[in-house]
């Protein structure tokens, strides 16, 4: 997700380059503490971190910009890394990518799953895959969760619905949301079964109801 965000008009931004801003993906709260960003290629490979909490470099040339990385360390978030064109100025907005160990709050509703080729012994990961939810409203209608997340190393991930006041899902007699793993990877697109997951908590394939099975998609069961 980006947005465009006017840096303060005080010495130091008149003159910015870009700035970044970080976003938590789940609850939208701005990211500045425990978090290391650097511009390879630019004489200030590290931003000026202003008092509202963006990253910020100034009097660069944008053209020997080679990538922008952002490492969570500690934090549970995904290691991110920009290019040059995915930058937006005067700011760029990113939502950082929970980690299978992101503590989510409770009325959170989402899954902790894995993504593998097919149902074989050894499992072959699918890697670096955009995957969301597709949710199922009131109307009847199917909708995209606001945010896309990728498969990590092992094909795992944590997918979750982050729904507005204005946002109702269609509940079943207990209570469940009818959802649906949507996945890309490069020009392909995939989606699973009808899966159904308890209201405001994240599913985790050791305590899910409907078996651990339910919560590993292999890619040739989905359909195109």
């Amino acid at each position: 997700m980006t947005r465009e965000i006017y840096l303060p008009r005080d010495e130091n931004t008149r003159n910015a380059l870009f700035g970044i801003e970080l976003l938590d993906a789940v609850t939208l709260d701005r990211v500045s503490e425990g978090v290391t960003v650097t511009a390879d290629g630019l004489h200030a490979r590290k931003p000026v971190r202003n008092a509202s909490g963006l990253f910020a470099w100034f009097r660069e040339d944008f053209s020997r910009l080679q990538k922008v990385t952002i490492d969570p360390g500690f934090l549970p978030y995904e290691k991110i890394e920009l290019q040059p064109a995915q930058l937006q100025i005067p700011v760029t907005v990113v939502e950082l990518t929970p980690r299978l160990d992101y503590p989510f709050a409770a009325g959170i509703t989402g899954l902790r799953g894995l993504l593998i080729e097919e149902r074989v012994v050894p499992r072959v990961p699918v890697r670096n895959a955009d995957v969301r939810l597709r949710w199922l409203d009131d109307t009847s209608m199917w909708r995209d969760a606001a945010t896309e997340l990728r498969t990590g190393p092992k094909g795992d991930f944590v997918a979750f619905l982050r729904l507005s006041p204005a946002e109702v899902p269609d509940l079943d007699a207990d209570e469940a949301v009818t959802v649906r793993l949507h996945a890309r990877r490069g020009a392909s697109e995939r989606e699973s079964a009808d899966l159904k997951l308890p209201q405001g908590r994240i599913a985790d394939p050791s305590t899910f109801a409907q078996g651990p099975d339910a919560l590993i998609f292999a890619w040739d069961e989905l359909q195109p």
